[in-house]
């Protein structure tokens, strides 16, 4: 967030930054309730995902899709954040995940794809899935393993490169883009590609309080600065994710295209994705949460950009 926090001071608009790294002034996780108490003036990055049940429909980036960047998943949040479609009681996403909580928010730009990667195992037919043990960072990833068959281990990418190394997990979920952060080049040795594991997204986040005591060049300013950061973030991690990808092809890993695996594997992994959606979807309906109708939205933001969602949850949204 510091190309972010640069350009708006170098705008000269009367706004600087205290800048406080990592978890230095506030817990990951903890963002929402630090900017509500003016512990912090600016969540750079707020968590969503961290926050449980708190922002219920911003895990939507992280449903599986086919052949998405994260330019493309960056673009298509920004649309879905400014999209007037009314999702439930008259309000739009921005409404249901942070303006009703008094915030104001940006994207930070999405992690590239997360790919399934494992320590050497060769994932070739449904059954090399069956109860292999493989991390999970998310509750969609643990409902996208169950599915695959897998065992799901939930644990922080931080706290698994020792279980990786002792193969206590052997696989993970986690962008290309990221291993060099964990020291996992030396660990995945098997990868799939093609297929999206979904995209990891936060907020670059103030309370509404502090975005109105902006005057309004502040704040036009501030909005075009974190559109164009949160894009030009996109665009770097996508450039990262192919260098990491062919300096780990270079010593050794396997990459794998969906398209290469067995017919079997292919529609294994498909149905998996697709039943993670409508899990996804009717979990959240239950709990009284417009997900189909976002769920819908983002399928056509994704579609709308040349990539794909899974079929059968194209089918389940009558989307064909």
């Amino acid at each position: 967030m510091d190309p972010f926090a640069d350009a708006i001071e170098e705008a000269d608009i009367g706004i600087d930054f205290n800048r406080f790294y990592s978890g230095a002034l506030i817990t990951p996780g903890q963002e929402l309730g630090g900017l509500r108490g003016g512990i912090a003036s600016v969540a750079a990055p707020l968590l969503a995902p961290y926050h449980e049940g708190r922002f219920p429909l911003s895990d939507i980036t992280q449903l599986p899709t086919l052949e998405t960047s994260s330019e493309l998943v960056t673009e298509a949040l920004l649309e879905l954040m400014d999209s007037d479609a009314e999702l439930s009681n008259g309000k739009t996403f921005y409404d249901y995940e942070l303006g009703d909580k008094d915030i104001r928010g940006w994207p930070v730009g999405a992690t590239s794809a997360y790919s399934l990667a494992t320590t050497g195992i060769e994932l070739r037919d449904p059954s090399d899935l069956d109860g292999l043990p493989i991390r999970a960072g998310s509750p969609l990833h643990t409902i996208l393993l169950e599915e695959l068959g897998a065992t799901p281990v939930t644990m922080t990418s931080a706290d698994s490169y020792e279980a990786l190394s002792r193969n206590t997990v052997e696989g993970t979920i986690l962008s290309i883009a990221d291993w060099p952060s964990y020291s996992f080049e030396e660990l995945l040795e098997y990868v799939i590609t093609g297929i999206s594991m979904g995209h990891w997204e936060s907020y670059l986040a103030v309370t509404e309080d502090t975005w109105q005591g902006f005057n309004d060049e502040q704040r036009k300013v501030w909005d075009r600065i974190a559109r164009e950061v949160a894009l030009e973030n996109a665009r770097h991690i996508d450039r990262r994710e192919i260098e990491v990808r062919e300096k780990s092809a270079a010593a050794g890993t396997t990459f794998v295209e969906i398209g290469e695996l067995s017919a079997s594997m292919q529609e294994h992994m498909s149905e998996a994705a697709s039943r993670t959606w409508i899990r996804w979807i009717e979990q959240l309906e239950d709990n009284g949460h417009p997900a189909r109708s976002a769920a819908i939205l983002w399928a056509e933001l994704i579609e709308k950009r040349g990539s794909k969602i899974p079929e059968g949850a194209a089918e389940y949204l009558n989307l064909n």
